[in-house]
């Protein structure tokens, strides 16, 4: 009787881990589903966003870089973009192009609107492909640096204080 017994509890035993394993198994394939799905989510946002950034980049780029103005194709681009980016970018994008789109009618210094820019593309960087990214305002416009008229603008880690050199007050600061 104690052999059938024995015989018994491991089939259980192995029926019962076969079961087991079946759950996990299943609860694996599930996550991968989702994570998946989630990846994919993710990619389509991002494309979306390079979408809406890439001509207000390229727009930007030109200002800084050449006398062009803006085609009238560009500017209501950019108008969608002042819309779309409150509701689809990260805190930073929106804060950096807020102050960047704040400053360049207030009569920013060249090299205040420099880091502003720079700042600008960071976070485009960050938003649309490495949240992580190392890169710097010098990595990004140091080609550019020429143009300022002290590198510690793109060097100095505090905004407020490259304004107060430069004697310049933010419009986010007047009272």
């Amino acid at each position: 009787m104690s052999a059938i017994v024995v015989a018994v509890i491991a089939a259980v035993a192995s029926v019962s881990a076969a079961v087991v394993a079946g759950m996990f198994a299943l609860a694996a394939r599930r996550l991968e589903a989702r994570v998946q799905s989630a990846d994919q989510v993710r990619e389509r946002i991002s494309e979306q966003k390079r979408a809406m950034c890439e001509p207000v980049v390229d727009m930007l780029d030109r200002m800084f870089t050449s006398d062009d103005l803006p085609t009238e194709e560009e500017l209501t681009h950019k108008r969608r973009f002042d819309t779309w980016v409150n509701v689809y970018g990260s805190d930073g994008i929106v804060q950096a192009y807020s102050r960047l789109m704040q400053a360049l009618p207030a009569g920013a210094p060249a090299d205040i609107q420099f880091r502003l820019y720079a700042d600008f593309l960071i976070e485009v960087r960050k938003d649309i492909g490495d949240p992580g990214t190392a890169v710097d305002r010098m990595q990004i416009l140091g080609p550019r640096s020429a143009n300022l008229s002290d590198r510690r603008s793109l060097t100095d880690p505090d905004l407020d204080t490259v304004c107060r050199r430069l004697g310049w007050v933010p419009p986010w600061r007047a009272k």
